[in-house]
């Protein structure tokens, strides 16, 4: 189904199985398809509409991570105390999204990979999804007061870039949050990360896909200036490690426009 509508904030396009195409396909989108079916992430309409609940998934102690991660991030915008216009920047299925929309906010879920895009769309009533880029697609500027990168912030090569890019999008008082992702304490962790990523794209089959995947350090973004942490992996996560509650490599993030 193709159809042509504007949805506020956003600029006119084409909507197509409910997404907003912004961008035309991309080559990273066909190798991250393959990718992503590989890890066996792309799942039936069922288990996408129980997430962050993973139980029965061959990575569920990865969902009771992100399911925490998910709360304290609504938590976080309810001390904003107002509904909000959210971006989020590599929504994937649009679990999150959708879970952000049904707090009272405004949320448009953007992201390259067609397929999970559609059937976020298919699933998902509220958020509007679109098939676009950070850099390239006419986002409206000042438009949105939080954006939103879970597990999405490694697919950017220029983290400082990146964020300069979001406080354009930004309301006067917005804010970005990085979660889900890793977030580096040195020069050496990141670049042992850079090697295990190669490592692993090859093995998987996909070496390509390791020159997609970035590793960033924390003070790259600390040197932005108003970053908040939430989170880090040698916080409260030692402490749940020790009750049996699998512990969180991720940081998360919150930088002040």
């Amino acid at each position: 189904m193709t159809d042509e509508r504007v949805y506020e904030p956003l600029p006119a396009g084409r909507l197509e199985n409910g997404v907003l195409l912004l961008e035309p396909p991309s080559a990273f989108e066909a190798a991250y398809s393959l990718v992503r079916k590989a890890e066996r992430r792309v799942l039936p309409d069922e288990q996408v509409r129980a997430l962050p609940n993973g139980d029965g998934l061959w990575n569920a102690a990865e969902w009771d991570i992100r399911a925490r991660s998910a709360k304290r991030l609504v938590k976080a915008l309810s001390e904003l105390d107002r509904p909000l216009t959210i971006l989020e920047v590599g929504c994937g299925n649009g679990w999150l999204s959708a879970l952000l929309q049904r707090e009272g906010h405004t949320v448009h879920g953007m992201d390259v990979f067609t397929e999970e895009l559609e059937q976020a769309a298919r699933i998902f009533p509220g958020p509007q999804f679109m098939r676009a880029d950070l850099f390239r697609s006419p986002l409206p500027e000042g438009a949105f007061d939080a954006i939103i990168f879970a597990a999405s912030f490694q697919y950017f090569p220029d983290p400082v870039a990146t964020i300069q890019r979001c406080m354009e999008l930004l309301t006067a008082h917005g804010e970005v949050h990085i979660l889900d992702s890793m977030l580096y304490r040195s020069k050496a962790e990141r670049v042992a990360a850079v090697e295990r990523s190669r490592t692993y794209y090859g093995t998987l089959g996909f070496p390509e896909m390791a020159s997609h995947y970035h590793a960033h350090e924390l003070a790259q973004l600390q040197a932005l200036g108003k970053l908040r942490v939430l989170s880090a992996p040698n916080g409260m996560e030692r402490t749940l490690k020790r009750f049996g509650r699998p512990s969180s490599p991720f940081t998360h993030v919150v930088i002040e426009r």
